[in-house]
């Protein structure tokens, strides 16, 4: 069913969460998403380059929106993003507020992401992949 709004962890809070109707989403496994995010005040953070497996990534909104496979483990997503799947479905969307310390804490991301972002994030799993 996902996670009800609220807090999955202190820093992770749960915005939305449209529960998929698909198989729950493991660890370890790779699977396509949809994600973008958002700086504190709502300017969405642009990639200039999609990220993940080189031949299955691609970007969409002029940058904002990324589609690409990643590895739900720890190293494959920063902290606040791998606790935030926890619970998710094949085909659902959640929102999440994460707060700087489990996305890209005091360094930021140069270019991207100032020091000390609190980041919301939408992910939407859209389905497994072979790894």
């Amino acid at each position: 069913m996902g996670a009800a709004k609220g807090r999955v962890r202190s820093g992770v809070e749960v915005l939305t969460d449209v529960a998929g109707e698909g198989d729950d989403v493991r660890r370890q496994g790779v699977y396509q998403v949809r994600l973008r995010m958002w700086l504190n005040r709502g300017d969405p953070v642009r990639w200039p380059a999609p990220f993940g497996f080189v031949d299955r990534a691609r970007l969409e909104d002029d940058g904002a929106t990324i589609v690409t496979d990643v590895r739900i483990d720890r190293r494959s997503l920063f902290a606040g993003l791998f606790q935030g799947v926890q619970g998710m479905r094949v085909g659902g969307t959640r929102t999440l507020k994460i707060a700087p310390h489990l996305a890209y804490g005091e360094k930021g991301l140069p270019g991207r992401i100032p020091p000390n972002a609190v980041l919301t994030v939408e992910i939407a799993v859209l389905g497994e992949r072979p790894a």
